[in-house]
């Protein structure tokens, strides 16, 4: 288990909360493989808790506790779908909200997924010109061949006006990006290849779910895609949260009820880096057959440890990657000009309010200020004003004059006197109080 994240399994896991401590216990008892763990609040490092488990309880002063420690919970489906996704409650961006909403209806959405798409386009790029021949996938040609046309995609999202004609562009990418994964050779262990069957053997395209869902994969390498695409879906839900991001007002992906569509338009762009690291992780590990499950109807599902593994290595990755492209684009938000009709004139930029505001000049040299509130232009200007026109020493002196003129010594009298005689009195007080205790033995107070 990575210390950042915990995968439960099993179909009795629990959560509860004992003596402050949060406990979770998974496992599948008819293996004999139970787990328990405690986590106290002053050492949890756990930062993501990834459900998985068909059956269990999880109490409520174990989501409370959860909540309080920043950890985000996720429910898993069998299939491997987001079912929920409980994310501590982080600061709210009302003006990122609202730009995000309006964009979808004005001029700005254009913008908006010509980023989108083109920051998914280069991904893509990055991925067969870096990784796919470190990788040994595909040939050369084949590599420079689907980049050119990949850029060719890229170029005509300048000219590119309606959402039909986008989703066009961007499964033409698509397309040429799979072209070039599928066919390759996947990490088996050798003596794995005979008990395999012949399409599991290498990357299959992504059509080939059964019952035209890409969902239920027929392969395993598609099996852990669908997985690592979820967790990649919590990391980006998390990172709408934590940036200001309405989930639900999509752009690219149209509105659903039942759909967080705006975490799918974002996390488009992550997709190729899933692939690559998946890829990565798998000929690391060396694939067999007992970390995947074929049912009776062919779809494929991983073994626990295989989703446990996946979990705890890509997450934290994801995490850095959904948070980057997540602020990236509350920052093209930031740049839209909101309308509005229940106010005279719509508040102006803060660049263009500072312009406007009338300036004063420095108290020393007269120049002009830079920006509103200053009194000088810098420490020089206030170091002179200081000695040169504020004069404190010949102020004082003057009113030290006009004193002893009057007959009142500051030194002598009034205000000091009285603190003296004060100081003197409680000194006096101690030094007798001190002789009388040493007589008598007992310590002075």
């Amino acid at each position: 288990m990575n210390e950042r994240v915990l995968v439960l399994e099993g179909y009795d896991a629990r959560m509860y909360v004992e003596r402050g401590h949060l406990v979770t216990r998974d496992g599948f008892a008819n293996e004999g493989k139970i787990r328990e763990i405690r986590f106290p609040r002053g050492r949890c490092a756990v930062e993501r808790i990834v459900v998985r488990a068909p059956g269990g309880t999880i109490s409520m002063e174990a989501v409370d506790w959860c909540a309080r420690m920043g950890i985000a919970l996720s429910f898993l489906g069998s299939d491997g779908t987001l079912l929920n996704c409980l994310v501590p409650d982080a600061p709210h961006d009302g003006p990122v909200k609202r730009a995000q909403a309006i964009s979808a209806v004005t001029e700005d959405a254009l913008e908006l997924a010509r980023y989108l798409l083109g920051k998914k386009m280069d991904a893509q790029v990055h991925a067969i010109e870096k990784d796919f021949s470190r990788l040994e996938i595909g040939n050369s040609c084949g590599r420079s061949t689907a980049t050119a046309q990949i850029h060719a995609c890229k170029e005509s999202l300048m000219r590119t006006i309606t959402l039909v004609d986008f989703l066009a562009l961007e499964g033409r990418a698509a397309q040429v990006y799979w072209d070039l994964l599928v066919g390759t050779p996947l990490p088996w262990k050798p003596w794995a290849m005979k008990r395999i069957p012949l399409h599991w053997a290498a990357i299959s395209p992504r059509t080939s779910g059964k019952r035209e869902r890409v969902r239920d994969a027929t392969d395993p390498f598609n099996a852990v895609l669908n997985y690592c695409y979820t967790l990649l879906e919590v990391e980006t839900r998390i990172a709408c949260e934590a940036v200001g991001l309405d989930p639900d007002l999509g752009l690219l992906h149209t509105d659903d009820r039942l759909r967080e569509s705006f975490v799918y338009d974002l996390l488009e762009p992550l997709r190729s880096k899933s692939d690559v690291w998946a890829l990565e992780l798998l000929r690391k590990e060396q694939m067999h057959p007992a970390i995947f499950h074929e049912l009776r109807d062919g779809v494929v599902r991983l073994d626990p440890d295989l989703a446990a593994l996946l979990a705890s290595a890509l997450m934290p990755r994801f995490r850095t990657a959904a948070l980057e492209i997540a602020d990236e684009y509350a920052k093209q938000l930031r740049r839209i000009a909101v309308p509005r009709r229940l106010v005279r004139e719509a508040p102006k930029p803060i660049k263009q309010r500072r312009e406007s505001w009338e300036r004063s000049s420095c108290g020393y040299c007269k120049e002009p200020l830079p920006r509103k509130g200053l009194k000088f232009c810098g420490r020089d200007c206030y170091l002179r004003y200081s000695v040169e026109v504020a004069k404190p020493i010949e102020k004082a002196h003057a009113r030290l004059a006009q004193m002893r003129a009057g007959g009142l010594d500051p030194g002598h009298g009034g205000e000091a006197a009285r603190k003296r005689g004060a100081a003197l009195a409680e000194n006096n007080r101690r030094r007798v109080t001190g002789r009388a205790a040493s007589r008598i033995g007992i310590k002075a107070p």
